[in-house]
């Protein structure tokens, strides 16, 4: 007996239905907006809002007024008043920062709004500044020196150390500790006329015309200069032997005027 095979029932498929636009329920504007453009579905588009919504939370809004920049200044880390920022001036530069200076550095960086880091930072700079001037001018006040020297070389010939003594002689009868400690300074001392003047000056002083003067003890005799060279000699703390010594400089130009005035230079 034959079995009848029984043919397959074949389901009819069911319709694909085609995604629905996530969009589709916003207006025409909105669908329109590129920044949608790659948005695929509703939680993107949730994720995209959150995190523009965190990212808006941390931003600083721009002042429009003095209160509000002062806030911002105070948010980025500004002290609260210019006594907050903790300054310390380098060994060898107090000269540069009296109180008066760095009271108004302060209020000044104060109201700009900055971070005690930058006003250490311009405390940096000014410092390279001071350091870059006071090394121009050293050598501005070398190259005067070096040029007074050979301009009076010239002009002096042989007499030239004669010379310089005679002017340090003028400056050790006429002049006053003041002038003295003043003309040590090459920016003073290295003036070709000033020693020209005082050589001219020393070349006429004798034991009676520097007597009356300010400085009429320096008046002596030969034999008076002979003892004080010994008597200097002989003490080894004195600042002739001393180049460490401030009063060094002037104890030379003492030690020459003596021998000058024992042998008649």
């Amino acid at each position: 007996m034959d079995i009848a095979t029984e043919a397959p029932v074949e389901t009819p498929e069911a319709p694909i239905e085609a995604p629905v636009d996530w969009k589709s329920g916003l207006s025409d504007e909105l669908q329109a907006e590129p920044t949608l453009a790659n948005i695929k579905d509703v939680e993107s588009a949730a994720k995209t809002l959150v995190h523009q919504q965190k990212m808006m939370g941390n931003r600083i809004p721009l002042p429009t007024n003095d209160e509000e920049r002062s806030e911002l200044f105070s948010k980025l880390g500004r002290p609260d008043s210019p006594d907050g920022y903790e300054i310390t001036v380098p060994p060898g530069y107090e000269q540069y920062y009296q109180d008066d200076t760095m009271t108004s550095f302060k209020e000044t960086g104060h109201k700009l709004g900055l971070t005690p880091d930058q006003m250490t930072g311009l405390m940096e700079w000014q410092n390279g500044a001071i350091d870059l001037q006071t090394q121009n001018e050293q050598s501005s006040v070398n190259e005067a020196a070096g040029n007074s020297e050979e301009l009076l070389r010239k002009e002096f010939g042989a007499d030239y150390d004669k010379q310089l003594r005679a002017a340090n002689r003028a400056l050790n009868i006429y002049g006053d500790k003041e002038l003295q400690q003043k003309l040590q300074d090459p920016r003073f001392g290295n003036d070709p006329a000033l020693i020209r003047l005082l050589a001219n000056a020393g070349k006429g002083i004798t034991e009676d015309s520097a007597k009356g003067t300010a400085n009429n003890s320096l008046v002596m005799s030969p034999l008076d200069a002979k003892n004080q060279i010994e008597k200097i000699n002989s003490d080894k703390s004195h600042a002739y032997w001393t180049p460490a010594s401030p009063q060094h400089q002037a104890a030379q130009k003492e030690m020459k005027d003596l021998f000058d005035k024992a042998y008649n230079k």
